[in-house]
């Protein structure tokens, strides 16, 4: 579903459509003695999901989880996917440390991009 519809006030339903996921779980960091809240909560961490994604996920690690949700789009989607969500090739494998220095920086590039766009930029 696109975002837009998860997020549709005229649909109701028991559960949110969408959740904040730990793309690098919580359960999961704790097992490589990450376990600060800072550390763990990182804004650079967060996507957003379905709900029963997020609950399938649970605690695995992203190399355990991502081949099977990268199986549901073809390779144009996930690299459009990749550059707006600020994922690099290969993340899933990182050392959290390195997965969110280059996310962090994957971000303000997106965030660059997107204002350059808005101020027509990109042309001059």
């Amino acid at each position: 579903m696109k975002v837009s519809e998860l997020f549709d006030p005229a649909i109701k339903g028991k559960k949110s459509g969408t959740e904040r996921h730990h793309l690098f779980p919580k359960n999961y960091l704790k097992k490589m003695n990450i376990t600060e809240i800072r550390d763990t909560n990182q804004i650079a961490n967060y996507a957003l999901v379905e709900w029963s994604d997020n609950i399938e996920i649970s605690d695995s690690s992203p190399e355990e989880y991502l081949p099977q949700y990268i199986d549901r789009f073809s390779l144009d989607e996930l690299k459009d996917m990749y550059y707006w969500h600020a994922l690099s090739d290969g993340w899933e494998n990182m050392a959290y440390e390195k997965f969110l220095k280059t996310r962090r920086n994957g971000m303000a590039k997106v965030i660059r991009d997107g204002f350059q766009k808005l101020c027509d930029l990109s042309d001059q």
